[in-house]
């Protein structure tokens, strides 16, 4: 039942309803029918929401520590023939990247990692013997 008050909040929230006042209605609505004790629930299936919503429209670019500024000036060049403004896009970096880079999020998978092309080696010089 939480998960139906969670997915609702998150619906008007959307429709441009201000949260603060989301909240307050839904509060008013759940104290009406004696149903109050279902808000901490309702905020941790909302807050599980909000974080599958987020993980859908986000890109991530992960770097490797060593040349992470041309890793960032390469994987730009690529955001820009996509038509996708930088700002929308979160770089970590990973340590299990030796070096390159790797671009994941919204269907999207750009991987230009040394990591990669190592295992493309071993792959191949495995497969060979």
């Amino acid at each position: 039942m939480e998960h139906s008050y969670a997915t609702a909040l998150w619906k008007i929230i959307g429709a441009g309803t201000a949260p603060k006042r989301a909240i307050s209605q839904l509060r008013e609505h759940l104290a009406l029918r004696g149903r109050l004790a279902l808000l901490p629930r309702i905020a941790r299936a909302f807050a599980r929401h909000a974080t599958r919503e987020r993980a859908k429209n986000t890109l991530t670019l992960s770097v490797g520590a060593q040349g992470a500024a041309e890793a960032k000036r390469e994987a730009n060049a690529l955001l820009a023939g996509m038509h996708i403004d930088r700002h929308d896009v979160e770089t970590v970096v990973d340590e299990t990247l030796v070096g390159g880079w790797r671009l994941e999020g919204r269907e999207y998978l750009y991987d230009a990692s040394y990591k990669r092309y190592l295992l493309d080696i071993y792959r191949r010089m495995t497969n060979r013997v």
